[in-house]
């Protein structure tokens, strides 16, 4: 049987807010100055945001692309 669209919405409106929250995480990694001692230090810290940053554009763009 065939999905509902309402679910089918739902999964597609997820995979958009996830990609969006794994963009911001990696934002937030470059941008804050403060480490608090729990997120990484050092140039491990911007290969993590930047692997963030490139997931999460691109978990938004296949989100996008299938709603469209």
């Amino acid at each position: 049987m065939k999905e509902k669209p309402s679910a089918d919405l739902f999964s597609l409106t997820v995979t958009v807010l996830m990609g969006l929250l794994y963009l911001g995480g990696g934002i937030y990694l470059i941008a804050s100055s403060q480490s608090f001692g729990l997120l990484p230090t050092g140039i491990f810290r911007y290969l993590l945001a930047g692997l963030l940053v490139l997931y999460g554009l691109f978990r938004a763009y296949r989100g996008i692309q299938r709603w469209l």
